[in-house]
């Protein structure tokens, strides 16, 4: 009676860490701090918070599929300012849609990839993975070859080596860049070869964007998929970028972004959204408008961020003296012996949360590429990541001395 394809996604890292900690309590003479989950804890922008009343009366109207024009004209603007010159690649009435964040949109994406005119088809992911990508993998009815990101490839995914059979029987890829949980960068020429595949091979490009807009600001503004078309002065064609508030602004509950890509795969999503699938609320729409229009609240969070990983340089060093601190993200990727030990031992001892690499990623020819690592969300005000990592800190130079 139910499609058993999904079981596989019962078996999620926040699942397993679930499991992992089962029946052991954390220290009671400690408060407990949760740096597992990467949610912003900084407040939404102030700016945002009557806009709510403002627009009151639109909660009454059903909402459309379609960006309302405050909101087009909204990301036009950020567009604009983001990735100078991309505006003159897409038309604002086909090529974009808003999306209730990234989550749905990406597993939708896959549904909609979903060919039947491809021989064995498969759908490329990155590996460690978000779980939307695996969700529209699965949608696309088509197996998964799993493309391990990790230190020796400096987390990027390599598609050079891929065999032009397993290209021609490529659905749809999924790459996200700045990465998750690294942080790591793509370069243009990276970025150009994975357009040029997905057009050679005619499969679905889907650039999952989230963190883009989370950087350090003392480096250049990560690249995104619209700067390498722009220098190839190529289309959007094959591609869907997805882009999302929660981490730019704060505003993870708001649920609201835009996918921009392919007229065609544009118009099937429209349509599954006109069906069955979700539109953004009105009210959402013009708020989310605001926040794209304004660049200062998202610059203070980077700052925010570049404050917490300056902490963990500081707090660390004596164990970690050549900590690595990610281009953009808001997570410490930390080498350790064993993960899954060390994350039990914070929880017990210092009541720590944190997420083992191991929970991330499949195993994939015997090897887990995030094994021996732990994921920490520097997400929360100094105070809290101060008195987090100072118990990590000691954890460390007690084991290391032991």
């Amino acid at each position: 009676m139910i499609n058993q394809d999904f079981d596989v996604l019962k078996n999620w890292m926040f699942g397993s860490l679930a499991s992992l900690l089962d029946g052991k309590s954390p220290n009671p003479k400690l408060e407990v701090l949760k740096m597992s989950i990467g949610e912003p804890q900084l407040p939404p922008p102030s700016f945002i918070r009557h806009k709510f009343d403002h627009f009151f009366d639109d909660w009454g109207k059903y909402p459309p599929s379609e960006p309302i024009p405050k909101l087009k004209d909204a990301i036009k603007t950020y567009l604009s300012k983001r990735f100078p010159g991309s505006t003159k690649l897409i038309n604002f009435d086909k090529n974009i849609l808003p999306v209730p964040g990234t989550r749905e949109a990406l597993h939708l994406i896959g549904l909609i990839s979903k060919n039947k005119n491809k021989k064995n088809p498969l759908a490329i992911l990155t590996n460690p993975f978000y779980h939307a990508w695996k969700a529209g993998a699965i949608q696309s009815e088509s197996k998964i070859l799993w493309l391990n990101a990790k230190q020796e490839n400096s987390y990027i995914p390599n598609v050079e080596n891929l065999k032009t059979e397993t290209l021609k029987s490529t659905t749809i890829m999924y790459l996200c860049f700045p990465s998750n949980p690294h942080g790591a960068l793509a370069s243009m020429n990276y970025l150009k070869k994975a357009v040029n595949l997905a057009k050679k091979y005619d499969f679905i490009l889907a650039i999952d964007e989230c963190y883009i807009d989370i950087y350090r600001t003392y480096l250049p503004k990560p690249i995104g998929i619209l700067d390498a078309l722009i220098e190839m002065q190529s289309n959007l064609d094959n591609l869907i970028i997805f882009n999302s508030l929660s981490k730019r602004s704060n505003v993870p509950g708001l649920r609201a972004g835009f996918i921009l890509g392919d007229e065609k795969v544009i118009s099937v999503y429209k349509l599954l959204v006109s069906n069955g699938a979700s539109p953004v609320p009105i009210p959402v729409q013009n708020i989310a408008a605001s926040l794209y229009e304004d660049e200062t609240h998202n610059f203070e969070t980077c700052l925010h961020y570049d404050r917490n990983f300056k902490i963990a340089q500081n707090l660390l060093k004596e164990s970690y003296p050549n900590l690595i601190i990610p281009k953009a993200g808001f997570y410490l990727w930390l080498p350790v012996k064993d993960d899954l030990k060390v994350t039990v031992d914070l929880w017990t001892d210092y009541s720590v949360r944190v997420m083992p690499g191991t929970f991330m990623a499949e195993n994939v020819s015997g090897e887990n590429p995030c094994k021996g690592f732990l994921r920490i969300a520097l997400v929360h005000k100094e105070d809290m990541v101060v008195e987090a990592l100072q118990r990590m800190s000691d954890y460390f130079k007690k084991i290391n001395h032991a």
